[in-house]
């Protein structure tokens, strides 16, 4: 893991040493109204809630440039929500591959890669918390990423590894930043969720290899670890995640799976608590035409305890959704249902979506 941050510095010292000829600057991004309804008809924990009106923006800017050896690199920094920094990141791409520090982006997960939509919002990612788990996420943390170069190895594959040397969250970390304070510890994650966020270790890594071995099929896999808890606490099992994914287009019509997995994080102290999640994702999505585009998706995600003392609940969302595009405009509506919400039997509830984008 030492050789990739030095390669990194090797690379990204070549930008501050390498005449470049002139970067060009774009700002891409979309601006999205919505309207929300949620609905419930459980016997308890009802989610009956006020209807929600809201619009959101999502500015990217972006630079890019070639150095005079034919090496080239980009920035980009992401704005949203209360016109902020979100995340970032520079990269150099070279005969040798490409190198990139990133600033709370570019996760190599692919646990998502199998839920494909009309409207481009998962059933699980549609502002609704019905409180899914996924894979862990190197993207929560600043990193420095390798990835092959294109066209390397045959049948598509591709390969890329990331490391994150600091587990704290630092979403707007600006040069010369110096690391928090990181004692690789956890608490107890709860009965539910890990409730520890992403420290629960000082390093962590993320490997990721996809390929395209027909046309039209896609697959990939990704897998991330932790390393270092320390604070003297006696570890019963380490953190740790996984997935697959396969996603097939023929014409008009695209089909995907795919399997995910997440260990969480126990000590010795730990009694009957969640041990693992095993997920699910099953989709299908069709283009009428140019313009319109209709879709089915389903997640499943069951919360293993580790006694068979506690029932294992399965959290399951469901989403039909259509899209028509029209110029930059998009109109979209999506239907989602979800069962056992936060991994608690017969809390069920309903969200529908109505969203209007512009992109630019």
């Amino acid at each position: 893991m030492k050789n990739i941050i030095k390669i990194a510095l090797v690379m990204l010292s070549v930008l501050s040493f390498s005449a470049a000829q002139a970067g060009v600057l774009e700002v891409t991004g979309t601006a999205k109204a919505s309207y929300t309804i949620v609905s419930s008809d459980s016997t308890t924990s009802k989610q009956e809630k006020a209807k929600g009106l809201g619009v959101a923006n999502e500015f990217n800017l972006g630079a890019s440039g070639e150095l005079d050896n034919g090496w080239t690199w980009k920035y980009n920094v992401n704005i949203d929500g209360a016109t902020v920094q979100d995340d970032g990141g520079l990269s150099l791409g070279t005969p040798f591959g490409g190198i990139a520090i990133n600033i709370s982006q570019g996760g190599l997960e692919l646990s998502k890669a199998a839920s494909i939509t009309a409207t481009g919002n998962r059933a699980s990612d549609s502002g609704f918390d019905e409180g899914m788990v996924e894979e862990h996420s190197i993207s929560d943390m600043n990193h420095v990423e390798y990835s092959l170069p294109a066209g390397l190895l045959p049948f598509g594959i591709g390969a890329k590894i990331a490391y994150a040397p600091d587990t704290s969250a630092d979403a707007n970390a600006s040069v010369n930043k110096i690391g928090g304070s990181n004692t690789g510890g956890f608490t107890d994650p709860g009965t539910t969720t890990s409730a520890q966020g992403n420290n629960i270790g000082r390093t962590m890594t993320a490997y990721q290899i996809s390929a395209a071995p027909i046309d039209g099929l896609n697959i990939g896999a990704s897998y991330e670890e932790y390393d270092g808890v320390v604070g003297g606490t006696v570890i019963a099992q380490q953190p740790e995640s996984g997935s697959w994914y396969a996603k097939y287009a023929y014409g008009p019509a695209t089909v995907a799976y795919g399997q995910a997995w997440r260990a969480e994080a126990l000590t010795t102290n730990n009694s009957d608590l969640i041990e693992y999640f095993a997920n699910n994702k099953l989709s299908v999505a069709f283009n009428v035409n140019e313009s319109l585009s209709v879709s089915y998706s389903e997640e499943k995600s069951t919360a293993h305890h580790k006694t068979a003392a506690t029932t294992d609940v399965e959290l399951k969302s469901t989403s039909i959704a259509g899209a028509y595009t029209m110029g930059g405009m998009t109109f979209a509506v999506a239907l989602m249902d979800h069962e056992n919400v936060g991994y608690a039997a017969n809390v069920d509830a309903s969200n529908t979506v109505f969203n209007v984008s512009m992109a630019f």
